[in-house]
């Protein structure tokens, strides 16, 4: 034991040297480098917060925007055939119909449901069948189709389950309570007399 701790200290006195710390005694010298460790594993701990929020921001930006974008345009080409939970208007309900088709499916029947029709598609005929009347070709570009399937994703109600943001948060929540406990054991360490 007396062994080890005279080569610790031995490493550290060397090391204080090269780096010019004479005349800093062996109690500063661990106060000094518990301080740096504890500041290094703060910057850390910072640092992945900073980059982990600005990349989850930037993200949920984007998607939000592209909701609203697809909900804009549902309103100005696709509201007067159809509803979202309102019942069957001049075309269906399209509430949950992104859970009953897949989403090739949808892309294909709101970009150009003509090749639907072409093609003999049973839903696409089924539907035309049930309602009367061919739904038109709106000339939407694939980011505007992309956009209304996301918005269709949406309009739904949600079924419960875990929010997308619960297990990066708990995760960051589980490395902040490891990080601040490092740092306490490392800056806070005592010596203890033990009396007999």
């Amino acid at each position: 034991m007396g062994l080890k701790k005279s080569w610790k200290r031995g490493i550290i006195k060397l090391l204080l040297e090269k780096l010019n710390f004479h005349g800093v005694t062996m109690h500063n010298r661990r106060s000094l480098w518990q301080g740096s460790l504890a500041k290094g594993l703060g910057l850390l701990f910072f640092a992945a917060l900073w980059v982990f929020t600005a990349t989850n921001i930037g993200a949920q930006g984007d998607k939000e925007d592209n909701v609203l974008q697809g909900k804009a345009i549902f309103g100005q080409n696709c509201s007067t055939c159809h509803t979202i939970g309102r019942g069957v208007s001049v075309g269906p309900d399209l509430q949950g119909v992104t859970k009953r088709r897949e989403e090739s499916w949808l892309r294909v029947q709101i970009k150009s449901p003509s090749v639907h029709r072409a093609q003999k598609d049973p839903i696409a005929m089924s539907n035309l069948e049930k309602f009367g009347i061919p739904m038109p070709d709106l000339g939407l570009t694939e980011q505007q189709v992309e956009a209304v399937i996301a918005y269709l994703k949406t309009a739904e109600p949600a079924p419960v389950s875990t929010p997308a943001q619960y297990f990066p948060t708990l995760a960051i929540g589980m490395l902040a309570i490891v990080g601040l406990t490092l740092i306490g054991l490392i800056a806070g360490t005592k010596k203890v007399e033990v009396r007999p």
